[in-house]
């Protein structure tokens, strides 16, 4: 049965032994766990019937976390003007990753990661709790809308997940916007995503 929570530390504890958690991002609540664990993401997977080839985003508080994950040195100099630019913030950035996720289900196999180093204290707490990057997928069924609150979290999904943490999502108002650094081009347009861009 799903464990209810405010408190962070509870929910670090509850990821950093492998579990799945419910927890608020910037604009919608998500499904977390550990970027690195694969039989967790597996799960986060098969909680939100995703399709397994689509990869999932990873949140860091920091870009140390990020390292093994990333191939920061295929990252061209002019995305990374503008992750230095936006960084922290609800952005992700779809990068090149490094040759041990080439094959991961973390990926989808792709050869690129989804990253995105948050600025929302909730997130960035819990990821520093946790010592390292954290999946961050939005808390719903593939195909059904992402929610900004908590009461309209699909009771399927809590069933499936270990704990959910019952903080305030940040109030972004809509996903993080998502920029694939290989073709230049925005994925995702965000509520917050500049208009001078």
């Amino acid at each position: 049965m799903v464990e209810f929570t405010t408190d962070l530390q509870k929910a670090a504890s509850c990821i950093k032994a492998g579990g799945v958690a419910v927890c608020p991002s910037e604009g919608v609540y998500g499904i977390s766990c550990l970027a690195r664990d694969d039989k967790a993401v597996r799960r986060v997977i098969a909680i939100k019937e995703r399709d397994s080839s689509k990869g999932l985003i990873t949140v860091a508080s920091s870009e140390s976390q990020l390292e093994g994950l990333w191939d920061e040195g295929a990252i061209a100099q002019s995305s990374r003007a503008l992750m230095r630019r936006l960084w922290p913030g609800p952005f992700t950035f779809v990068v090149p990753c490094t040759n041990d996720f080439k094959a991961s289900v973390l990926t989808g196999k792709r050869g690129t990661i989804a990253v995105r180093l948050t600025a929302f204290e909730t997130l960035r707490e819990l990821c520093d709790l946790c010592g390292e990057a954290l999946v961050t997928t939005s808390a719903n069924l593939s195909g059904s809308a992402a929610v900004s609150d908590f009461d309209l979290i699909s009771p399927l999904i809590l069933k499936r997940v270990d704990l959910a943490l019952s903080l305030p999502c940040q109030g972004l108002g809509g996903a993080s916007s998502v920029y694939d650094t290989l073709s230049g081009k925005l994925i995702r347009r965000g509520p917050d995503w500049p208009e001078d861009l």
